[in-house]
């Protein structure tokens, strides 16, 4: 595969200029509209605050235009001039706090909208398959979750009542100069439709490239997400340079696209800049020549300067909100990708089972169209332990994780006692599964807290017995504050093997009459791992066991190994029958006490001669 057909695949390309997928402007509207529920009345009355607020801002201006009149015709008093006054600050202060009001409204609703939305995505999250979550980055997660739905504020909170108000100027004071003269008012608008035209193609053209844009950004945001999260590495490796340049060449993809936009855009938008404030230009010739011929007279005039010279700011105003919630719908289709992904079907029932004994019949899985399992078949019987053996790639997590419905299954059938996986409910299979991952995840909280999760609303005592079956008490007392110790992000503050046996605390604590464990002891020393042995074994006691190992010793006592090979069960039996050295299992057990034995000091030159004579 080519380096491009890669980027491809990955979902973008190396290109700067790469136009991205068709843009929907509406995408952020509808999203709000969805999920506003009885927040939509909210957004109502600030939409109304909001257009009367921009009723009361015309009123100024006419009090300017009748002043003129006033002066023009000699009536002006020093009364009627601390009149008008008077009546534009009320106005002025009216409108003001209008639009105060109506700007207070739409955040409520807004803050409120996004709370709601962001449940919505957590909660859909929950019933997608776990399989969903393993090729998403942590920057993409940020992005779907924090980012995306806080963009909608502006939408919500600015967009909508600002919007709704330059519309309701726009069109009052078009009426109005029709009404006085509608000669005038052509020579007033004349320059709109023209200047209107040139920014529609300057976002045409732009936007062509806003798709890309957005991919751009979320490389850069995750690539920067991944050099901050792998600078111990870095520091190590002392490869900041070849850290960087993936960083700095996500931060330039995304530099170069914000330019091509830019390049796109400005030509055609500073014409319309200079053209939409240039209504006077037109007005006074035209009004003068109007004024001449009689048609017109000097107020007539005093009102279009005054009120016609602005005509294109609202509409201005209305198309920059316009740009803005198009470029946040851009980021609302992806939060609208993830909810409309189908979720993994939960009858919610709760069955009754025979037993706890795990059977796959005939069991085949696919990932991105490849085929990863074939045609498994076993059984794990209650209160045994199966072990998954085998190369990397050749299948024994997948097939572990689908234990758990991490994804489903392409044909065959998983039983749980005798009943299919698929028809259990979500929250029942849960309750009745544990896993132990390889790679451990704690909260950035208490030890307490983190094996309390096993069982919410567990006592202390309760806690306490299941960290010291899994062999994890004596180095939890040892720290200052004991089971109320913090231990960081991810448990940054404890070695491998004690955030295992915090997992197998919360794992033991939660009760499950199935286990799973995946490489439980994979970056464990020594020590750790024989604690870790003893607290799987207070673990597996009449528990219907499975692990994946590539530790052979660590397996070498379970009921059942099944060796996996191109996700295909090769061999089965126990220890003894395997471990014939013209078996698959044989051979592995050969290669890892030829591990074990290998020297790991260097030989010298004496021994070295002596080896070979």
């Amino acid at each position: 595969m080519s380096n491009a057909d890669a980027e491809k695949k990955n979902g973008h390309e190396n290109c700067p200029t790469a136009v991205g997928p068709k843009i929907d402007y509406f995408a952020s509207l509808r999203l709000l509209w969805l999920h506003a529920g009885k927040k939509r009345l909210t957004i109502a009355v600030s939409v109304f605050l909001a257009c009367c607020a921009a009723a009361l801002e015309l009123v100024p201006l006419w009090l300017v235009w009748r002043l003129v009149v006033d002066v023009i015709a000699a009536e002006a008093t020093f009364s009627g001039f601390l009149i008008s006054s008077g009546l534009a600050v009320v106005a002025i202060l009216g409108g003001y706090g209008l639009q105060a009001a109506s700007v207070a409204k739409a955040h409520i609703a807004a803050f409120g909208i996004i709370h709601d939305l962001r449940l919505a995505i957590a909660a859909h999250l929950m019933r997608l398959p776990l399989g969903w979550f393993s090729d998403r980055t942590l920057g993409e997660a940020k992005t779907l979750v924090i980012d995306e739905p806080e963009r909608l504020e502006m939408v919500a909170a600015h967009g909508i009542p600002e919007g709704s108000s330059a519309l309701t100027t726009w069109a009052v004071v078009s009426v109005w100069l029709f009404v006085v003269d509608w000669r005038m008012a052509f020579a007033s608008i004349v320059l709109t439709p023209v200047a209107f035209l040139l920014i529609v193609m300057a976002t045409v053209r732009s936007s062509r490239k806003v798709g890309a844009f957005q991919v751009a950004n979320q490389r850069m945001n995750a690539a920067v997400l991944e050099y901050v999260a792998g600078m111990p590495v870095v520091k190590i490796f002392n490869s900041s340079s070849e850290s960087v340049s993936g960083a700095s060449r996500a931060v330039r993809d995304y530099v170069d696209i914000e330019l091509d936009i830019a390049r796109s855009y400005v030509p055609l938008g500073g014409a319309f800049s200079a053209l939409v404030l240039a209504n006077v230009t037109i007005i006074l010739p035209v009004g003068l020549l109007l004024l001449q011929a009689g048609e017109i007279d000097i107020a007539t005039l005093a009102f279009f300067v005054i009120l016609g010279s602005g005509y294109s700011l609202p509409l201005t105003k209305l198309f920059n909100l316009f740009q803005n919630i198009a470029h946040i719908s851009v980021a609302s289709r992806s939060v609208e990708e993830v909810l409309s992904t189908a979720a993994q079907p939960d009858t919610g029932r709760e069955v009754q089972l025979a037993n706890h004994d795990i059977s796959f019949e005939n069991v085949s899985f696919e990932y991105d169209s490849r085929a990863v399992l074939h045609d498994l078949s076993f059984t794990a019987r209650t209160g045994t332990v199966t072990a998954l053996v085998g190369p990397s790639g050749s299948g024994k997590s997948t097939a572990a994780s689908l234990v758990a419905r991490f994804s489903d299954i392409a044909s065959g059938r998983i039983l749980f006692g005798g009943v299919d996986i698929r028809d259990i409910g979500r929250e029942q299979l849960m309750r009745e599964i544990s896993f132990v991952f390889q790679d451990v995840f704690l909260f950035d909280d208490t030890i307490a807290a983190n094996i309390g999760f096993g069982k919410p609303g567990a006592s202390e005592e309760e806690i306490q017995a299941a960290a010291r079956a899994a062999q994890a008490d004596d180095f939890i007392s040892d720290l200052p504050q004991g089971y109320q110790s913090r231990i960081g992000a991810s448990g940054i503050n404890l070695s491998g093997g004690e955030r295992q046996r915090i997992a197998i605390a919360r794992a033991i604590l939660k009760d499950a009459p199935v286990i799973v464990l995946d490489e439980a002891t994979a970056f464990c020393d020594p020590d750790s791992e024989a604690l870790i042995q003893k607290a799987i074994a207070a673990l597996a006691k009449g528990r219907t066991l499975i692990v994946v190992a590539h530790r052979l010793h660590t397996i070498a006592t379970a009921d059942q190994i099944l060796i996996l090979s191109g996700g295909r069960i090769v061999e089965r039996g126990d220890h003894q029958a395997l471990v014939s050295p013209q078996g698959v299992y044989g051979r592995l057990w050969q290669d890892w006490q030829a591990v074990r034995t290998t020297a790991v000091r260097p030989v010298s030159g004496r021994a070295a001669m002596e080896q070979a004579s």
